[in-house]
């Protein structure tokens, strides 16, 4: 399917599943001489571009779709892609760095530069004038500013601050090996996708009514997690199985800045070093007051990004291949100006990370029809309101409502597949998406309301109502059943009862599933516009049903 489409799309790229013409296309941008910034960021388009492409195919493949050995190929390419996409920064900082002083500012005799687009941020200054006064800088246009120790406002240095939209530091963690985020987004364990078989049957046979379902309140455990190797004053490695990087990653680093242009009459002559981009040598040192130097970072927060609660700053450690917290410390967070503070010991690439599972469980879901093949999901969780529009086999993002307020315009009314709407949303900081691990964080309790209603993962308690047409199920006659996997009743009790009780409707019957006890109940309508539900709408409701797992987590 994925070749088909590329090849309907003619639009002169390489089929990334393909190694002639992936290989081929490598090897002609390794070659290119033509080492500009903004070239690099026009080129990075189309490598974005066919990195997603074979996420999601890796991602949609059912089991035995692909071979190991196409998906060990797929895997290599993207790492490689994302390789060469990154030391094309490099070799365009180098460049630039190199005429440095064509540019200086002419109120501080420094070079500076910020170059943007949807998927990246590229900042750099460069310290022509070495004077002490000039130790710290604000990115106009970019919003992020650093303040240097004096030892390197006196040195030859240049700071860049690379922000990419996008993650690719991550899934090379160590804590993701074994456990990948990309095996639990592609499958689930066959225990889990059996029980979820079994409660979704009503969608996988085209039951098309409008369910509701409420929470109670639960706890959640630690964030971090502790360095193999001992409990004493170990350092504090990210759990990304909880934590996850949102807004991309932020690569900070201190750079040699190399010998610059000098005039000589009508000459204009410069040193050529046979030496790729260097990091700057730095080792921090005491500062004034007796404690250690620190560089002081100020992050703005991308707008498309919703952060819920102060997010977690952490730095990657190449040697480790991990995310971690120490050598980070005077956090302070401006939720308002959306900016974060920090100090470093030293030059690191860092990520702002959030909490999984903060909008879980689930408050409330509902499901119900606004046309032939369409329907509307709204997922209450934690701190927002999601509203999502399902046509045939797409999705498309209504609204997300964060205190009486929309957000995430750039990715609303956009058409898109499920897995694709997935993507977008825990990209912006909406993840509404439990792992096979989320228990661990996320414990259902044993449910005992106010109203002592005895439960837990075993009884489901939906609202079921027929519903005809495309306006507001409000109104409705609506009947309350309880499901406990094996059979499914229906109940007397109402919303309003004052008390629990298992007392059922008189002369009701039970059925197996809940596909056989709504048909008990529908109109020959109802049952119409059922049987002639399309396949693909049917499965699109089933995606999001199982990405979501409302049943499981509300």
């Amino acid at each position: 399917l994925l070749q088909w489409e590329h090849y309907l799309s003619c639009d002169g790229t390489p089929d990334p599943t393909v190694p002639q013409e992936i290989n081929t296309f490598m090897s002609l941008w390794r070659d290119d001489q033509d080492q500009d910034v903004q070239l690099v960021m026009e080129k990075e388009e189309v490598v974005l571009h066919l990195v997603e492409k074979l996420e999601f195919l890796l991602l949609e493949a059912s089991p035995g779709e692909i071979t190991d050995e196409q998906r060990d190929q797929y895997q290599e390419v993207i790492l490689q892609l994302q390789d060469l996409l990154h030391q094309k920064y490099d070799d365009a900082t180098q460049n630039l760095l190199k005429i440095a002083s064509m540019y200086e500012d002419s109120e501080t005799g420094n070079m500076h530069t910020v170059l943007k687009d949807k998927n990246v941020t590229f900042c750099i200054w460069a310290n022509l004038k070495k004077k002490a006064r000039f130790k710290d800088h604000v990115f106009q246009g970019a919003g992020h500013a650093f303040e240097l120790p004096m030892s390197l406002a006196l040195s030859s240095v240049a700071v860049r601050l690379l922000h990419t939209h996008y993650d690719h530091v991550s899934p090379l963690s160590a804590s993701l090996k074994g456990t990948s985020n990309n095996t639990d987004d592609r499958k689930e364990t066959q225990e889990e996708t059996e029980k979820n078989s079994e409660i979704l049957d009503a969608s996988s046979q085209g039951i098309w009514l409008f369910f509701m379902c409420s929470t109670t309140k639960v706890f959640r455990l630690g964030i971090l997690c502790e360095e193999p190797g001992g409990r004493e004053e170990a350092p504090q490695v990210v759990d990304l199985e909880q934590l996850v990087p949102v807004g991309g990653v932020f690569h900070i680093a201190a750079l040699q800045l190399p010998p610059q242009a000098q005039d000589a009459g009508d000459w204009t002559m410069v040193e050529l070093l046979d030496v790729g981009l260097e990091v700057y040598p730095y080792s921090p040192g005491k500062a004034e007051d007796g404690t250690q130097e620190a560089v002081q970072i100020t992050l703005r927060l991308p707008d498309n990004v919703i952060y819920f609660k102060v997010p977690v700053v952490a730095r990657w450690d190449p040697a480790g291949q991990w995310w971690r917290t120490d050598g980070i410390s005077k956090i302070t967070y401006e939720a308002e100006e959306k900016s974060i503070t920090f100090s470093m010991g030293d030059f690191y690439t860092v990520a702002l990370l959030q909490d999984a599972h903060l909008n879980l469980p689930y408050q409330a879901w509902e499901l119900h029809p606004t046309g032939v093949d369409e329907g509307l999901f709204t997922v209450t969780a934690v701190f927002a309101t999601i509203q999502i529009q399902i046509k045939d086999n797409q999705c498309m993002l209504s609204s997300v409502v964060v205190e009486e307020e929309e957000v995430l315009s750039h990715i609303t009314g956009k058409w898109m597949s499920p897995l694709a709407l997935r993507a977008a949303l825990k990209r912006a900081g909406v993840n509404i998406f439990p792992a096979e691990y989320s228990p661990k964080y996320v414990p259902v309790p044993r449910k005992v309301s106010d109203r002592g209603v005895p439960g837990g993962f075993s009884l489901f308690f939906p609202q079921v109502s027929e519903h005809l047409t495309a306006g507001s199920a409000k109104g409705n006659h609506w009947s309350l059943l309880m499901f406990n996997g094996e059979k499914v009743q229906h109940l007397k009790l109402t919303e309003t009862s004052e008390a629990f009780s298992e007392e059922l409707e008189e002369e009701s019957e039970f059925h197996s599933t809940l596909y056989h006890m709504v048909k008990d109940s529908a109109s020959n309508e109802a049952m119409d516009k059922v049987e002639r539900a399309g396949c693909l709408f049917i499965d699109s409701v089933y995606q999001l049903l199982l990405a979501t797992r409302v049943l499981a987590y509300s």
